[in-house]
């Protein structure tokens, strides 16, 4: 890891093209490999490591529910590219319940929330939505409750009502919780702004 920090990437391409002989995702499960596929993202231009990163992609689903692969995952979304991040997105939908239910697949969500395009985020939480009690569910857990602030806040209209209501409907429940009560808190806090607001229209 420290040499790829301080080298030039020019100098790193024996690396990337010895990982691409072998399996990448293997690595990327790999205690130690996980951090070597980081770094190499982090320091080398997204040309040098774009067939490594091709190679992940696919995989997305199963390395987010990876101890180590999903840091890979989280990584990718911080410093890849928009396209790779939109294909990322793309996988993380199709299994998007089961992911978020994960305790390293909701970190990975939590990511693709904070990183990803405008229109991507959107996607995401609008797939977040779609699932019955998936957001409540969420809200009670340490990755989860960060992704939901990120949900209610991407959300609008009747979107953003409906995942309000369904939280709210569960207050008991979220309660129980130190992240269940901090939704509650961000949900309060939003609906006190607006009724400042309505306060100020009608003034």
């Amino acid at each position: 890891q420290k040499c790829i920090t301080v080298l030039r990437p020019g100098a790193l391409q024996f690396v990337v093209d010895e990982l691409l002989l072998g399996s990448v995702s293997q690595v990327a499960r790999h205690k130690y490999g996980c951090r070597i596929i980081q770094r190499l993202v982090e320091f080398c231009p997204a040309l040098q490591v774009h067939r490594l990163v091709e190679r992940l992609v696919p995989e997305v689903g199963m390395l987010s529910r990876h101890p180590y692969g999903n840091y890979v995952v989280q990584n990718l979304f911080q410093h890849g590219t928009n396209e790779q991040r939109r294909h990322m997105v793309g996988g993380l939908a199709k299994e998007i319940r089961f992911l978020a239910s994960d305790f390293c697949g909701c970190a990975v969500v939590t990511a693709a929330l904070t990183y990803s395009p405008d229109v991507d985020r959107q996607a995401l939480a609008k797939s977040l939505l779609s699932e019955p009690g998936l957001l409540v569910f969420m809200a009670g857990t340490r990755h989860g409750h960060t992704a939901v602030i990120q949900v209610l806040q991407l959300l609008a209209g009747s979107e953003g009502q409906v995942a309000n209501q369904r939280l709210r409907s569960e207050a008991g429940a979220l309660k129980v919780s130190r992240y269940g009560r901090i939704i509650l808190e961000q949900l309060d806090a939003s609906e006190a702004q607006l009724l400042c607001l309505a306060s100020r229209g009608g003034a």
